[in-house]
């Protein structure tokens, strides 16, 4: 992502807003920018589940907004928009659990 490009106020925060494009829920996260590189891209880490839960796999339209607050979750309350772009959010794939039991034939008389 490319945000402190357009970010004019001095150490922001960031608000994510995520909406899925099928059910149109809103999903709503604040996260640091943990960059070292910001003159070429910015990074943040988001962990499903503990930043937030998405419910849906799926497209997510996502804005990003600077802030001064850590705890505002309101986009009528950030300072401006300083990046929209569309994410995916996939399920990783869980091992299965395959058993192999002989088969034996009974045949009772």
């Amino acid at each position: 992502m490319t945000v402190t490009e357009l970010t004019t106020i001095p150490n922001p925060t960031y608000l994510f807003e995520f909406v899925h494009e099928q059910s149109f829920k809103e999903y709503l996260c604040v996260l640091n920018n943990i960059s070292t590189a910001t003159p070429r891209f910015d990074e943040f880490v988001l962990i499903d589940g503990v930043d937030v839960t998405f419910d849906y796999n799926g497209y997510y339209i996502y804005n990003i907004y600077e802030q001064q607050s850590p705890g505002n979750l309101d986009p009528d309350l950030a300072v401006s928009l300083v990046e929209t772009g569309r994410a995916e959010v996939i399920e990783i794939d869980s091992p299965s659990h395959e058993y192999d039991s002989p088969i034996y034939f009974n045949i009772y008389e």
